[in-house]
């Protein structure tokens, strides 16, 4: 199938793999020092095909990483997906626990990251390469569902599934702990060991260290 784009009909197939192939190829030897016209050989199309898309390398670069978040969100919402209202969608029957939404959330969000290493590099490349002209797409990609989280959390407190908390602290901190999770963790190597490291990390947001009354 082919699409319109800056007045240019594009292959889609070929436009998803040069995508994938830019994002592997900017991991591995950071923006500025990869080629344009490496990713358009390893992508098997002319180096004019690339720009007839993309326009040029910044751009490329930046679809990349909008790439990685649009991948990122529709992994993430395969079982659990946040309606604007609040409410959850699922593939199985009835609106499951708050809790256990919160966790298959982040328990996904770490396979993901495990299984596409490289969108880890991309998100930290964008930051450093374009830190003056533009937001980081992922820090976009979390202001646009904020809403979304923000609600969910209000029908979670008002339904007695988590204690009344500020919901705005609430969901910077559920968002921080799995950012920050999964960067240490491909950082460090251990991204064989993300899920498990992520399992741990929100079961101690969801339930605490501080022991519980009566105990």
């Amino acid at each position: 199938m082919a699409k319109k784009l800056r007045g240019t009909t594009i292959d889609e197939k070929k436009h998803a793999v040069i995508l994938e192939v830019a994002m592997k190829v900017f991991a591995e030897q950071g923006f500025r020092s990869a080629d344009v016209e490496s990713i358009a050989e390893l992508a098997s199309v002319g180096k004019g095909t690339v720009y007839r898309y993309f326009g040029s390398k910044e751009e490329l670069f930046l679809a990349v990483s909008q790439h990685c978040n649009m991948n990122a969100a529709e992994f993430f919402s395969r079982e659990y997906s946040i309606n604007e209202d609040g409410t959850v969608s699922t593939k199985g029957q009835g609106e499951p626990n708050a809790l256990t939404v919160l966790r298959a959330i982040a328990v996904a969000y770490a396979e993901f990251y495990k299984r596409n290493p490289s969108a880890v590099e991309i998100m930290l490349q964008e930051r450093a390469e374009f830190r003056d002209a533009r937001v980081p797409a992922h820090l976009r990609f979390r202001a646009e569902h904020r809403k979304r989280q923000d609600n969910f959390l209000r029908r979670a407190m008002a339904a007695g599934e988590i204690r009344e908390v500020d919901v705005a602290q609430a969901t910077n901190a559920y968002a921080d702990l799995l950012f920050g999770c999964v960067v240490n963790g491909v950082l460090e190597g251990n991204k064989s060991k993300l899920v498990t490291r992520m399992q741990c990390a929100v079961d101690l947001f969801l339930h605490g260290l501080a022991p519980q009354e009566g105990v």
